[in-house]
């Protein structure tokens, strides 16, 4: 796996060394299966302690430092950073003290030799994080190879050992090493060593991606939802509200108007409450009238349960519609139709607004295609449509 230039973020942060010899202390003495018991100095392992303290830093600096980690606390003064897409391939490469020619090549040519790459030893690497190239063959034969005569030594690197990131069996990226021939090569401590970190940088970089994936998924909601003329209101029972888009909040100003609460998203709720007397709203659908609007259609919709382990109550949303040009059909007519969908259908009705496929509505929601057709036949009757398209042009008018 190849290994570029990049500017130095802060220095690392290290425990407090008598810190660090203490836990070093305690865990010698007590045994555990850890670098200590494999046959690591105690130096090695104040190191990878520091090595972690050191990677704690915001998630757009985080490879950058895990790069000069390494660098700084181990030697390996030649890197790259990969990150992996959702079908494990390697991509978006960060660099230290490499050149970007090599990259281009690599990337668009000599990859294809590249003796560590992932998808060439999958079998390995479930049970080894870090691979050097004599564990894959001699020097002998890869001195022969394409890949050092005509790409590696033209460079000046000679040895180099690749670090895999996996979570949960999942490829989320890679770190490749390189050595000139005339530094010491990489040992099996350095595998060793590497191996460990291995786990702590995956880890952490899985949840910095993962944090990453949500905030654009909520920007993106965010972005249509302000854009919508209906209404939304998320409420967490009983009644605290997680979330209201600009049209919820115009409406119930306006349905509200000439009563003295401060806050009319809350004196709206707190009706709707009242008016049902529970601490959380039934599913229904109902019609309200106001001075301006003149009718508004309120349709409360629960949330799905999820397959999380976090135990949450569960979340319900409060949709507006306003009796207007582009809306009235729905408000009159088609919000009716569809209270009457169950959860799963609602599901599915969802992700045919999100404009995603058959076979990628039964990825999402963990069902086989002919259980997403049985759901959008029902949903085609209740909805009184005869196909997808039909669908697409009620829901969105």
């Amino acid at each position: 796996m190849i290994f570029a230039l990049v500017s130095a973020p802060r220095q690392a942060m290290l425990l407090p060394m008598g810190v660090c010899i203490m836990i070093v202390e305690t865990w010698y003495h007590k045994g555990e299966n850890n670098l200590l018991d494999k046959g690591a100095s105690k130096t090695d392992y104040l190191k990878v302690l520091q090595f972690i303290d050191s990677i704690l830093v915001p998630a757009e600096s985080f490879r950058k430092q895990v790069l000069l980690s390494l660098a700084q606390l181990f030697g390996f003064n030649r890197s790259i950073f990969w990150t992996a897409d959702r079908q494990g391939n390697l991509c978006d490469p960060l660099t230290y003290n490499v050149e970007d020619r090599l990259i281009q090549e690599y990337v668009s040519y000599y990859f294809q030799f590249d003796l560590l790459h992932p998808q060439k030893i999958l079998h390995r690497i479930a049970t080894s994080k870090a691979l050097r190239i004599n564990d894959i063959m001699s020097y002998e034969e890869y001195e022969q190879s394409v890949y050092y005569k005509q790409f590696m030594q033209v460079y000046g690197n000679y040895d180099m050992i690749s670090v895999y990131l996996e979570k949960e069996n999942k490829l989320v990226g890679g770190i490749g090493l390189a050595r000139s021939k005339q530094e010491k090569g990489f040992t099996a401590d350095d595998a060793q060593v590497l191996g460990i970190l291995a786990k702590h940088i995956a880890n952490t970089w899985a949840m910095h991606t993962r944090v990453e994936e949500m905030e654009n998924e909520k920007i993106l909601f965010e972005t249509h939802s302000n854009m919508s003329s209906i209404g939304m209101i998320i409420v967490e029972p009983p009644a605290f509200i997680r979330y209201v888009n600009p049209a919820a909040r115009d409406i119930c100003i306006e349905l509200n108007r000439g009563n003295t609460w401060t806050n009319p998203i809350k004196a709206f709720i707190g009706q709707l409450l009242a008016d049902h007397s529970t601490n959380r709203l039934p599913a229904f659908v109902t019609t309200v009238h106001s001075p301006t609007l003149q009718e508004v259609t309120i349709h409360v919709q629960h949330s799905f349960q999820t397959q999380s382990s976090y135990q949450r109550k569960l979340q319900y949303v409060i949709y507006l519609v306003p009796k207007s040009k582009i809306a009235s059909r729905i408000a009159s007519h088609d919000s009716n139709k569809l209270a009457l969908l169950t959860p799963k259908e609602w599901e599915v009705y969802e992700l045919v607004q999100q404009g995603s496929t058959n076979k990628q509505i039964s990825g999402k929601l963990h069902i086989s295609l002919n259980t997403v057709k049985r759901h959008l036949q029902n949903i085609y009757k209740k909805m009184e449509v005869t196909n997808r398209t039909s669908l697409c042009y009620k829901i969105n008018w």
